[in-house]
């Protein structure tokens, strides 16, 4: 190789790298200060798990974020959503309360990893079919189809993102009042301090 490639090999490594630069920054710019929802935000965020904040070392992803958003969108412009006369909050409003959400999950999925409290795909499915069975005598037969139009979800977002975080709160709850010393602890209580940790850090600002 002559100096000359040589020297052609290693600017055009550095451009390679420099442009990669400047796309992971753009797309950082995107997320934290824009707060962008566009597709190609959307699949870098969910491949490289982009943190929207950060409970010790667990995190809430910005992908998770969007997908709770969209959900809860959907629903409120849905025909479910007109039937319980829901309106759309302000987005700063919106935002918040989402990022809250998600953060209280993963606090609560702190508490259930440190106390050994899991939740089975059987405690799922049980309250599922409980869910379907209410359904098939209401006017919303089809539960499937019934996620499907207000919420955007599967059967699987429905588990995943509904059932499976309340049952875990339930289990929890249940356990912070079963203190063997006698000292049973209310869950808002041990939540409300958890939250203002140093460690507990939101890294999404919404004006």
């Amino acid at each position: 190789m002559t100096q000359k490639t040589k020297l052609a090999a290693i600017f055009g490594g550095l451009g390679v790298m420099l442009a990669t630069v400047i796309a992971v920054g753009s797309l950082m710019y995107g997320v934290y200060v824009k707060h962008d929802e566009s597709g190609i935000t959307r699949v870098f965020a969910k491949t490289f798990h982009f943190p929207a904040a950060r409970v010790g070392m667990r995190t809430v992803s910005y992908s998770d974020f969007l997908s709770t958003r969209d959900a809860i969108i959907k629903f409120i412009n849905s025909e479910a959503g007109a039937q319980v006369d829901a309106t759309m909050p302000p987005d700063k409003a919106l935002n918040d309360n989402i990022m809250e959400r998600l953060v209280r999950q993963e606090m609560i999925q702190e508490i259930a990893d440190d106390k050994n409290i899991t939740v089975s795909e059987d405690d799922i499915s049980a309250v599922f079919d409980d869910v379907v069975e209410a359904a098939v005598s209401s006017t919303t037969p089809d539960v499937t189809q019934y996620l499907q139009d207000n919420y955007g979800w599967s059967e699987k977002d429905f588990r995943q993102n509904v059932l499976k975080p309340a049952l875990l709160e339930q289990k929890v709850t249940t356990q912070l009042g079963l203190d063997p010393a006698g000292n049973p602890l209310d869950i808002e209580a041990v939540l409300a301090e958890r939250r203002v940790k140093s460690d507990v850090v939101v890294y999404l600002k919404f004006q």
